[in-house]
C-alpha cells in the first residue's frame, strides 16, 4: 500500500491538472484575447480607444496555442509543486504542512518551472491575438468604407495627385530580408498558428519565440508564489486534516484567483507588451517598457485589461483548483476500496 499510494496521488494529479487545463482555457479564452487586446492597445492622444467587438471567430485567436502551453503547464504544476514541498519539507518535522517562507519558495520553484514551458507559446498566442485584433478592424474599416462608397456622390473631385501616372520603373528593394518580410505580414497578418509560427521565424528568428521571458518568468513565479501560498493557507485552515470538498476547493481557488490578478498585473502589462510584433521599434528592454508607459500613458495603463484578466483567471483558477480535487478525491476514493478489498 505505501508504495502504491505516492504513484496514484502522482496519475491523479496528472490527470486532474490536464483535463482541468483544456477545458478552463477554451471557455475562458474570450476574455484572455480581451485582456491581450488591451495590454497591447497604446492609450495615446488622439488614438481611439480599443475596439471590444469583433467577429466571434477572433475571441478564439491564439486559443490552440495556449491550449498546448497551459497543457504542459498545468501537467506539471500541482507534480511540481508537491515535489517542491516534499524537498522543503522541516527535516525535524516531516510530518507537518509545509508554511512560510517554505510554502513561498515551493511556489517560486513551481512558477519558474511552468514559465519555462509556456514561454514560446505565450509569444505564438500574443501574436495571434495581435493579428486577429488588425485583421479583425481591417475587416470593419473596410465595410464602413463600403456602406461610404453606397451613398450617394457630392460631386467632389478627387484629388489631382492621385491621379497622376508614373513613369518611372520602382527600384529593387535593398531592405533587410527580414523586414521586407515583416512589411509582407503587415499587409497578410497570420491567422492560424502553423502560419503564424512560419511568420515569427520569418521576421525575427528564434528569438520572436522567447520575446519577454524576463517578465513571464516574474510574472509565472508571483502568479504560482500568491495563487499557492493563498490556496494551501486557506486550505490548511478549512480542512487541515481531510480531503477538501470540491465547491470548497473551487470557492478558494477563485479567490486565490482574484489575489494573482490584483498583485501582478503589472508584471502581465509589461509581459504582454514585450510580446508583441512591434516590441522591436517600441521598446529597449522590460524596464524601458515600464517607464515609456508610466510616462506617456499614466500609471491606470499598467492595470491594463484586469477586468477580463480577472473573469479569465478567477474563472480558470476555480474550475482547475476545483477539477483536480474531485479527480483527486475520486482516484484517492477508488484506490481506498482497492486496500479494503485487498485486505
Amino acid at each position: 500500500m505505501s508504495d502504491t499510494k505516492p504513484n496514484s496521488a502522482l496519475y491523479s494529479n496528472m490527470v486532474a491538472s490536464s483535463v482541468a487545463a483544456v477545458f478552463q482555457t477554451t471557455i475562458s479564452h474570450p476574455f484572455e484575447f480581451l485582456k491581450t487586446g488591451q495590454q497591447l492597445h497604446r492609450s495615446l492622444p488622439n488614438v481611439e480607444s480599443f475596439n471590444m467587438f469583433h467577429h466571434v471567430k477572433s475571441y478564439f485567436a491564439g486559443c490552440s496555442a495556449l491550449n498546448i502551453g497551459i497543457l504542459l503547464k498545468t501537467s506539471t504544476r500541482f507534480t511540481t509543486f508537491d515535489k517542491a514541498c516534499e524537498m522543503l519539507k522541516d527535516p525535524e518535522n516531516p510530518e507537518a504542512p509545509i508554511s512560510g517562507l517554505r510554502l513561498i519558495a515551493a511556489g517560486s520553484i513551481t512558477g519558474f518551472m511552468e514559465s519555462l514551458l509556456i514561454i514560446p507559446f505565450e509569444n505564438i498566442k500574443t501574436r495571434m491575438i495581435e493579428n486577429a485584433v488588425i485583421l479583425s478592424n481591417r475587416f470593419q474599416e473596410e465595410q464602413q468604407t463600403k456602406q461610404l462608397e453606397q451613398q450617394p456622390k457630392s460631386g467632389v473631385q478627387k484629388n489631382a495627385t492621385q491621379e497622376r501616372p508614373t513613369f518611372h520603373k520602382p527600384s529593387k528593394s535593398n531592405l533587410n530580408p527580414r523586414y521586407e518580410k515583416f512589411l509582407y505580414y503587415e499587409k497578410h497578418p497570420s491567422s492560424n498558428i502553423f502560419s503564424t509560427v512560419k511568420e515569427m521565424m520569418q521576421t525575427r528568428g528564434f528569438a520572436s519565440f522567447f520575446q519577454g521571458s524576463m517578465p513571464t518568468i516574474f510574472r509565472q513565479m508571483g502568479n504560482s508564489v500568491v495563487r499557492f501560498t493563498t490556496y494551501t493557507a486557506l486550505k490548511q485552515m478549512i480542512s487541515p486534516d481531510k480531503p477538501l470538498k470540491e465547491y470548497y476547493a473551487f470557492g478558494i481557488g477563485v479567490f486565490s484567483s482574484c489575489a494573482v490578478v490584483a498583485l501582478t498585473q503589472p508584471i502581465d502589462v509589461v509581459k504582454t507588451r514585450m510580446q508583441s510584433k512591434y516590441t522591436w521599434s517600441l521598446y529597449k528592454n522590460s524596464l524601458n517598457c515600464v517607464y515609456r508607459t508610466f510616462i506617456e500613458e499614466g500609471l491606470a495603463s499598467l492595470w491594463k485589461g484586469w477586468v477580463p484578466r480577472l473573469f479569465k483567471v478567477g474563472l480558470s483558477g476555480g474550475v482547475s483548483f476545483g477539477m483536480y480535487q474531485y479527480v483527486d478525491n475520486l482516484m484517492l476514493s477508488i484506490e481506498h476500496q482497492r486496500s479494503l478489498s485487498h485486505d
